[in-house]
């Protein structure tokens, strides 16, 4: 199951500020690049909130935030193999779902694979799957940073939100 949608948001301008006031963090995951996978958004979240909840709508009802984060791809930047699915944890049983929205996706930025299918993505994508698909991205050959959003969500499991 992959979810796929475009958006456009009203208030990019002040999201791209919010962002741009983080440290944005190395991560192993993430080459040629940095993660917010570590911070905590606080009262920047409120600026964050359309995003999230756009992710929640296409979710469906009784999904709940577990974590969201954003990443930062330079060039030759990209995200390595991986999924989001812990078979020991205390989510084992829980339905999951991961999704990413493209906030900057620049030509030539590199797409997403979702076990092993090339998903053809554009600026304002949002794109939702099961958190056990094995996901990783192309490189960004642009000369301009790809920027996008990540989110995890649980299945009636209500969580900090």
């Amino acid at each position: 199951m992959i979810k796929h949608k475009n958006i456009k948001l009203k208030n990019k301008d002040k999201i791209l500020k919010t962002i741009q006031s983080i440290l944005f963090d190395k991560h192993s995951l993430v080459e040629n690049g940095g993660s917010t996978y570590n911070y905590t958004f606080g009262s920047k979240r409120k600026y964050l909130n359309n995003i999230i909840n756009n992710f929640k709508k296409l979710a469906g009802k009784d999904y709940y935030l577990l974590d969201f984060w954003s990443n930062i791809y330079k060039k030759n930047g990209y995200v390595k193999k991986h999924n989001h699915y812990d078979p020991n944890g205390n989510l084992k049983n829980i339905k999951q779902l991961s999704g990413v929205y493209y906030f900057k996706k620049p030509v030539d930025s590199g797409e997403l694979i979702i076990e092993d299918k090339n998903i053809p993505v554009k600026e304002n994508d949002f794109i939702l799957f099961d958190s056990k698909y094995n996901h990783y991205t192309q490189p960004n050959k642009s000369e301009k940073d790809k920027i996008i959003f990540s989110i995890n969500l649980a299945h009636r499991m209500e969580t900090y939100e």
